[in-house]
């Protein structure tokens, strides 16, 4: 949790977001003793008016409290060794903090992100959950969703039934599981040794604009991600645009299911991935494992990567 509080308040002062504390306001961040010292500095600076950091302070303050007195939720900030390195890549877009419930020691497992539609088709319901099953059953990788309807709740419930472990990033706080059906299945992977995470505090419902900043921190947590379905203009998409660009940054796998037979539903988005090359087509779960079980051998993905100088 290390400056954990300073974060808080700087996040809190009225139009000031992470992009701004990274460009703006981090070496005075840095060089803080504490909030109050980095209060003072701001004052001193004339930038930002009495009122707007006494307020902000206030709020601050008033959450700090309410999560550190909650023994079920965890903390990571951007300064601490258990933040996810991978998403130094995000640069300035990264999370200030990460709010966790469950084991935090699966954030630095190898892992596979698996999405798609909230409405797949029966065809790729079933090819989801076999899927998920050959791939535990040959690797050690933390099974990586939304929690969402359809191809997340599908990767995650398989995953706990096959007793194994299972990551669900959610675009609300954590005590907001959207939607409520999912409740008794995010308390189901906690249980069984995965963690819920969320850039949002605790009780923070959910927006519109949360589901494109969720996706992005999926695509770049995530060693592979793979597409199950999903249309041109879905919001799966916007997980896998990320993912291409991060790709570019570093090594990234990308995996889309296509089936031979699409009459059952929308794979415009998967058609659309692979006709750009920016993905590689899966059509059989045994010649995927098969793969995965090479990428297992491998355990130096990003293993020398600098990530420490990609902090500021």
């Amino acid at each position: 949790m290390i400056k954990y509080k300073e974060l808080l308040f700087l996040n809190k002062i009225n139009r000031v977001g992470k992009v701004t504390i990274y460009t703006k306001y981090w070496d005075m961040l840095i060089n803080s003793k504490d909030m109050d010292d980095l209060f003072n500095k701001l004052h001193k600076s004339n930038k930002i008016s009495e009122d707007k950091l006494i307020k902000a302070k206030n709020e601050a303050e008033k959450i700090y409290d309410s999560v550190v007195n909650d023994s079920e939720i965890n903390v990571v900030t951007v300064f601490d060794k258990e933040y996810p390195k991978k998403l130094f890549d995000m640069e300035n877009q990264k999370p200030l903090y990460l709010y966790v419930k469950g084991n935090m020691e699966t954030l630095s497992k190898s892992n596979i992100a698996i999405i798609g539609t909230r409405k797949p088709s029966d065809n790729t319901k079933i090819f989801e959950k076999e899927l998920v099953k050959g791939i535990l059953a040959v690797s050690k990788r933390v099974v990586v969703s939304g929690l969402a309807l359809g191809c997340d709740k599908i990767a995650h419930e398989t995953t706990v039934n096959e007793n194994k472990i299972t990551i669900a990033f959610l675009p609300c706080g954590l005590n907001v599981i959207s939607p409520s059906s999912n409740k008794k299945l995010a308390k189901s992977i906690i249980e069984q040794g995965g963690c819920l995470v969320s850039e949002y505090e605790p009780d923070k419902k959910v927006f519109k604009r949360n589901y494109v900043e969720r996706d992005k921190i999926v695509a770049a947590f995530s060693d592979i991600v793979f597409v199950l379905q999903c249309g041109e203009k879905s919001g799966t998409m916007h997980t896998v645009n990320a993912t291409i660009d991060f790709k570019k940054v570093n090594h990234r796998d990308l995996y889309v299911y296509l089936p031979e037979d699409m009459s059952d539903g929308d794979y415009s988005g998967n058609i659309s991935i692979l006709k750009s090359n920016n993905g590689t087509k899966v059509s059989d779960i045994d010649e995927f494992c098969e793969e995965i079980v090479i990428l297992e051998k491998d355990n130096n993905l990003n293993k020398n990567v600098d990530y420490q100088s990609k902090l500021i």
